[in-house]
């Protein structure tokens, strides 16, 4: 398992239709620990979300918000990307 430090997380936002989406990728923890976290974000930004082959989606547009939540997780390599 890599530690969080070691995570190379890119966020950004997306488009589904004609609302935002903020996609998280590069997450290289177990399954287990991605949905901890994802439950952790949602209750944060209170809206919904979901796991798609291992890559988060969360509902809005929230890419500074879940920057700020994952660095204090520990995860120091995460940034937003544009796409």
């Amino acid at each position: 398992i890599t530690s969080p430090v070691d995570q190379a997380v890119q966020i950004h936002v997306a488009k589904r239709g004609n609302k935002d989406v903020t996609i998280v990728r590069g997450l290289s923890s177990t399954m287990d620990d991605r949905k901890i976290l994802l439950k952790e974000l949602k209750k944060k930004l209170g809206g919904g979300g979901t796991l798609v082959d291992g890559v988060m989606e969360i509902q809005g547009s929230h890419a500074n918000k879940v920057l700020q939540h994952l660095q204090s997780k520990g995860y120091s390599k995460a940034k937003i990307t544009k796409k």
